[in-house]
């Protein structure tokens, strides 16, 4: 049903002085959608929601989820429209809004020891030194929040619309050893409110971050223990080594050894088995990085079910390469010279791609010349590709016959399309002398290696 004109109302009503200000700004209205039949616009700013001021798109959702609207909005010259009607069930509105959250961001109240933002060279773009911990992010996109900062009003919120599944790095459930690891005398309230949540019904998948000596071994058996009398809301937990930079000067922390990253993988194994027994899962999933440290064969896709912890990456080297198999496994052999191209990858992308063109190099379209990258601008321990640096990637090309074209790690580049270091595929190129093409699929991969960018 198409909803009545409008009423507007006059500025001094237009917003009681008991609400937040808003920043709900649309950004775009779809074209013969209710909002477009009210006359809504790019620009305007949407104060309320069936009389609740939207905090978010979470909320925008939930309230918008019923069969009659009434909205205030807010135009450009200050005039507010009231807008109401009724709509179909499962009926989207059409707005679209610059940004997600229309209230602050929520920060991070932790000094974690091993905390990745404080381990960035100086220098760089200010966001990369934002630390955020925001529970309506990790609903949203899968980002890891450590419930340091909710408050009664979160946990009420979180229970009444049921977000679901939440992202919790957990680390340690000892009460005497969490304000160390986070930094913060507060610490244990994280693991209260993480209780309170699954005793609540919400799903939590977890993750542990682990550093040598300090949370694995007892500590590790511990917090599995605990994590366990949780389930089943309690989905399941990814154990990660401990990641450090360079800049990293903590004196008790360091990266694994060979045997200790083998010995971790070996005390999973026992809480899989078990898993597996109870629950037909194995529920806990080490990191890749675990088996790289340990020297090991990525397992099969089977040891990771139905992959819960993507959002924390555990599991995407096996998909990726499991991907390229299957895309080159009907490829004929070429009988053509084929161009050449250069791929670009971290250290430990070079040990796992190096076999797969190695073994397979006559059944892609180009001839591939693998280039793993040093990275220089974090440090030698530092050997993901996601974490590359665009001065890095030219150092290691330099002087090099580097073919057609150049491949370079999509993961690298943000949003904009910058390297860490604000470098650009244009800068590559310029540098170069040749196309340069981001891929971060095995998808993406196959299609960049059979066409010239």
């Amino acid at each position: 049903m198409l909803p009545p004109s409008p009423n507007i109302i006059p500025p001094g009503s237009a917003r009681p002085e008991h609400l937040p200000e808003p920043q709900a700004v649309i950004e775009a209205v779809a074209p013969g959608s209710l909002a477009a039949a009210w006359g809504l616009e790019p620009g305007d700013r949407l104060l309320t929601v069936n009389g609740y001021p939207p905090q978010d798109v979470i909320d925008y959702l939930y309230h918008t989820a019923r069969d009659r609207i009434t909205l205030r909005v807010e135009k450009p010259r200050g005039e507010v429209w009231e807008c109401a009607g009724e709509k179909e069930t499962g009926e989207e509105l059409g707005l679209h809004f610059a940004q997600e959250l229309f209230t602050p961001l929520r920060r991070c109240n932790n000094q974690c020891l091993f905390c990745f933002v404080d381990q960035n060279p100086p220098g760089l773009r200010p966001t990369l030194y934002l630390k955020d911990d925001d529970y309506r992010l990790s609903f949203l996109h899968g980002y890891f929040i450590t419930l340091t900062n909710l408050t009664e009003a979160h946990f009420e919120r979180i229970r009444a619309q049921r977000l679901s599944p939440l992202y919790v790095s957990v680390h340690t459930t000892n009460p005497a050893l969490r304000p160390y690891l986070f930094g913060n005398p507060q610490a244990n309230a994280g693991w209260v409110w993480l209780r309170r949540l699954c005793a609540a019904g919400i799903e939590v998948h977890a993750q542990l971050v682990l550093c040598p000596g300090l949370n694995d071994g007892p500590e590790l058996e511990r917090s599995l223990r605990d994590l366990a009398a949780l389930r089943p809301q309690l989905l399941s937990v990814a154990v990660v080594p401990v990641g450090l930079t360079k800049y990293q000067r903590h004196p008790n922390l360091r990266p694994y050894t060979q045997a200790e990253a083998r010995g971790v993988l070996a005390q999973l194994e026992t809480w899989q088995a078990r898993s597996k027994r109870e629950s037909d899962c194995n529920w806990v999933y080490a990191a890749d990085e675990f088996f790289f440290l340990a020297r090991r064969r990525l397992p099969p896709a089977e040891y990771y079910d139905d992959f819960p912890q993507m959002e924390n990456g555990v599991g995407l080297t096996r998909l990726f390469l499991d991907d390229l198999a299957t895309l080159t496994a009907r490829r004929p052999r070429r009988s053509t010279p084929p161009p050449e191209v250069t791929l670009v990858t971290g250290e430990l992308g070079a040990r796992v791609l190096g076999d797969f063109f190695a073994r397979e190099n006559e059944k892609v379209p180009s001839a591939v010349t693998l280039v793993p990258v040093r990275n220089e601008f974090f440090g030698p321990t530092v050997t993901v590709a996601g974490l590359l640096a665009g001065q890095d990637i030219l150092t290691a090309l330099r002087g090099r016959r580097l073919g057609d074209w150049v491949l370079v790690p999509g993961a690298a580049l943000n949003e904009e399309g910058l390297f860490l270091d604000d470098l650009s595929l244009s800068d590559l190129e310029q540098a170069l002398g040749l196309p340069v093409r981001a891929v971060r699929t095995a998808g993406e991969l196959i299609a960049a290696l059979h066409s010239p960018p």
